[in-house]
This record gives C-alpha cells, sequence and structure tokens, in this order.
C-alpha cells in the first residue's frame, strides 16, 4: 500500500503541448522556435528547449548544440 501512495505521488501530467514536444523531431523543432522568441541567442534557446525536455523524459534530445544544429538543418531542408 505504501508503494503505491509513493508511485501515485510522482505522476507527472502531460498536456497535449507536452506529447507533441516528445512524439519526435517536429514538436521538439516547434518547442524550440517558440523558445527562440524569448532568448537572444540560439544555443540559450537549445539549452531551455533541452531543459524541458529532460524534465519530462529525464534524457537529453540531442548529444550537443553541434547535433542539434545539424538536426535542425536537416529538418527544415526538407
Amino acid at each position: 500500500m505504501i508503494i503505491a501512495t509513493i508511485m501515485t505521488t510522482t505522476t507527472t501530467t502531460i498536456n497535449a503541448s507536452d506529447k507533441d514536444f516528445l512524439s519526435g523531431v517536429k514538436g521538439f523543432m516547434e518547442r524550440y522556435l517558440r523558445n527562440r522568441t524569448y532568448y537572444d541567442k540560439c544555443s540559450e534557446a537549445y539549452e531551455q528547449t533541452e531543459r524541458q525536455h529532460e524534465a519530462l523524459t529525464g534524457a537529453r534530445r540531442y548529444k550537443n548544440y553541434d547535433s542539434f544544429r545539424s538536426a535542425y538543418s536537416q529538418y527544415f531542408s526538407k
């Protein structure tokens, strides 16, 4: 019974926006572009987006900013 109580207190609610964000590259890029309006530097917006992703999943989506830039370039060249 105590284990069930502990498990229910750590449940995270994920809204529709977060589901899109977690679903793949498209959601990550959209969140990055939204964050970009709040930061002077692209790298700062990227780091904020990674922090948000990590808070929801426990892991970063990209290894580093250079890896993200490559994915960003490929995504928007379609």
